[in-house]
């Protein structure tokens, strides 16, 4: 039986007892109706990782008692970016999570020029928060121990004056004449960066704008896919090529 996972920041010692958050309790005893010595596995986001025993000290309260520790080698050697054009729904939810269950490093969201989604203010904040809870929900499914940061979401014309010279990205372009096959891993072991655009693409011009910064632009294959399947599917083709699979 799989063991459940609980991602708990902070520094960790055999035989330590925390105690689980609301909603991690709510999860635990109501959701997945554990016991009490059910055996758990936590996790701090910066790639330790611990077994533990559930203490059940109430209806709505429960402790988890470390018993030992591991360093899981479960990430990835490439070290991606995905850069996603914000898109509306559950969309951009399901881009995010499959991303990080393929493996990816970060998230930059940006917004580009046709995105749909107007977010600023509180709205702005409270939807990287959001963003950053379905990493970590991903994280706690996939096995990992090293949560990827949402970075501060940007305009697109920010994030692109803000990389770094030189730059090793991938720009998708249904247009372009490059495909996976014919790329050249990095010579050295800089981040990938991954632009994908929103439910309507990146703009001719935007194209332009991150070739002339160093990006190559590929296609995925003759068909156009979605935004929320693009940052996934380039993800497993460099997982493939250049990753851990």
């Amino acid at each position: 039986m799989r063991i459940p996972r609980f991602y708990l920041p902070g520094e960790y010692q055999p035989q330590q007892v925390i105690s689980l958050h609301k909603e991690q309790v709510h999860y635990a005893l109501n959701v997945l109706r554990l016991k009490n010595q059910h055996p758990v596995e936590i996790f701090n986001g910066q790639g330790l990782q611990a077994s533990a025993t559930l203490i059940v000290t109430g209806r709505r309260s429960a402790d988890l008692c470390i018993e030992t520790l591991s360093q899981p080698q479960n990430e990835s050697p490439l070290h991606s970016i995905l850069v996603q054009s914000i898109s509306r729904g559950d969309r951009m939810d399901y881009s995010l999570q499959k991303s990080v269950e393929l493996g990816v490093t970060q998230i930059q969201p940006i917004f580009s020029e046709r995105c749909e989604v107007k977010l600023s203010g509180d709205k702005l904040k409270k939807r990287r928060d959001q963003w950053q809870a379905i990493v970590i929900s991903a994280c706690e499914q996939s096995g990992r121990c090293t949560v990827p940061e949402i970075l501060p979401i940007q305009p697109y014309a920010d994030w692109l004056s803000s990389l770094p010279q030189p730059v090793f990205g991938l720009v998708l372009d249904p247009y372009a004449s490059n495909t996976l096959q014919t790329l050249q891993p990095p010579k050295t072991n800089r981040p990938v960066h991954l632009l994908i655009g929103p439910e309507g693409g990146l703009s001719t011009a935007e194209v332009e704008q991150a070739v002339n910064q160093g990006l190559t632009p590929i296609k995925l294959g003759p068909r156009i896919l979605r935004t929320e399947t693009a940052g996934p599917a380039i993800l497993a083709g460099l997982q493939t090529l250049w990753g851990d699979w």
